[in-house]
C-alpha cells in the first residue's frame, strides 16, 4: 500500500543536530511536509466536487498522536466527529430508537466512503422496526422493507494528493531540516 522512501541522507543529516533539537526540527520537518500533502489533497477533493458545505476541506488536517510506547506518529486524514474538538458546533436530534443524539454540525463522516468508495450492498431495517423511512425534500417520504444499494464510487483526494507531492514533500522536509542545521551551527 504505502511505498518506503529511501531517506538515508536526510537520517544522516537529522543526526548531525543536537539531542535537544530532534523533537523540535523533527515536528517541523513532517509539519511541513504535511502541509504540502494537505493543501493538495484540498485541491483534489475541490476539483472533483466534494465541495457542498466545506466541511470536508476544511477538515483535512495532520494529527500528531502518541503511541504507549511513547513514539510519536503522524496522521493525515479528515478529522470527525469527536475529533472535531470542543469548538465544533453541536445540535441535539432525536434518534431512531427515540433517544435524543448530540450530532455535530458540518461533520464530514463520510470522508472514508468517499476515499475508498463503497460495495454494493442491501439495507435493511433496525431491529424492531419493519419499514425504512427517508426523505428527499421535494418529494413525500418514501417506506421500504429493504433498499438495494448501488454502492459508491471512489472519489480519492488523500492518496493522490500523497502520490503527486511526495517529492515535493521530501524537499520541504531537507529545507526544513537543513535550515535547522544552519540556525544550530551558528549558535
Amino acid at each position: 500500500m504505502a511505498d518506503r522512501i529511501n531517506t538515508s541522507a536526510l537520517t544522516a543529516a537529522f543526526k548531525e543536530l543536537h539531542e535537544d533539537l530532534h523533537r523540535r526540527t523533527a515536528r517541523r520537518m513532517v509539519g511541513a511536509g504535511a502541509k504540502v500533502i494537505r493543501e493538495e489533497a484540498k485541491r483534489i477533493a475541490a476539483g472533483a466536487g466534494l465541495r457542498r458545505t466545506g466541511a470536508l476541506l476544511n477538515n483535512i488536517v495532520m494529527k500528531r498522536e502518541r503511541t504507549p510506547e511513547g513514539i510519536e506518529q503522524y496522521n493525515l486524514g479528515v478529522r470527525h466527529g469527536r475529533a472535531l474538538g470542543k469548538k465544533a458546533e453541536k445540535k441535539l436530534v432525536v434518534g431512531v430508537n427515540g433517544r435524543v443524539q448530540t450530532r455535530y454540525v458540518n461533520d464530514p463522516w463520510y470522508w472514508v466512503i468517499l476515499e475508498v468508495g463503497a460495495k454494493p450492498h442491501v439495507i435493511e431495517p433496525r431491529k424492531g422496526s419493519k419499514l425504512l423511512a427517508w426523505t428527499q425534500i421535494p418529494q413525500p417520504t418514501k417506506f421500504a422493507r429493504k433498499v438495494k444499494h448501488p454502492g459508491t464510487e471512489a472519489t480519492p483526494f488523500l492518496a493522490p494528493a500523497l502520490e503527486n507531492k511526495r517529492e515535493e514533500a521530501l524537499a520541504v522536509m531537507v529545507q526544513r531540516l537543513e535550515a535547522a542545521i544552519k540556525k544550530a551551527n551558528k549558535s
